[in-house]
């Protein structure tokens, strides 16, 4: 298949803005809402991951700790929000390919925890807005010099009550991926009921249909 000369400027022009088109964008773009996801956030090598301190708007003092669900180990915590320049880097610690991750807001303000696991969070909801970040050539900015990686920004008040903008504290880890899951409600048992005489009819309408053959 002969490809125009018109044509390759184009698909350059596409596939130089293809990165960009596998992150969502930086800051949480729907502010006010849950991030109704289950996080799905795996160490992508054997190593250690290492957090880069992105931002905070955050009153209240905060921290980080990584959880390594896997081993049932907590590393940390780092990035007390109030005092730690925006670039500083932490190790937190070595993991296994494939491990299974999760990581905690710890406000020593109010005394509470939350995660980008809900079952660690206080108030049993995601408290992390996590998506790729594409380092120098992101649309989010690059500040500090802070390498490609996993963008994890934070939301450190409880649900309801918070203004659920996912910004409160801001990190970039490497050596992790991550995938999220949308959270399907569970039907109401009036919904399954109708659901269930719905196909109760339609059963009886094939068999009368049948019958009249």
């Amino acid at each position: 298949m002969k490809v125009s000369k018109l044509a390759i400027p184009c698909i350059a022009a596409l596939l130089a803005a293809a990165p960009s088109l596998h992150a969502d964008p930086i800051p949480y773009p729907s502010k006010g809402s849950l991030d109704n996801v289950i996080n799905n956030i795996v160490a992508a090598n054997t190593g250690n991951v290492i957090g880069y301190f992105y931002g905070f708007s955050a009153s209240d003092t905060d921290s980080i700790e990584m959880v390594d669900l896997t081993t049932n180990t907590t590393t940390g915590p780092f990035f007390i929000n109030q005092s730690t320049p925006i670039g500083t880097s932490a190790n937190f610690g070595p993991v296994t390919a494939g491990d299974q991750l999760a990581f905690v807001l710890l406000n020593t303000t109010n005394g509470n925890q939350y995660s980008t696991d809900d079952a660690l969070s206080t108030d049993h909801v995601n408290h992390g807005y996590v998506t790729p970040f594409l380092g120098a050539s992101d649309p989010a900015g690059d500040p500090a010099g802070i390498p490609a990686g996993t963008f994890v920004g934070m939301e450190d008040l409880s649900v309801p009550g918070s203004d659920l903008d996912y910004n409160d504290d801001q990190f970039v880890f490497t050596d992790i991926s991550t995938g999220t899951q949308s959270i399907t409600p569970t039907p109401e048992p009036s919904s399954i009921a109708l659901l269930g005489t719905g196909l109760l009819a339609a059963a009886g309408a094939v068999r009368r249909r049948l019958g009249s053959k």
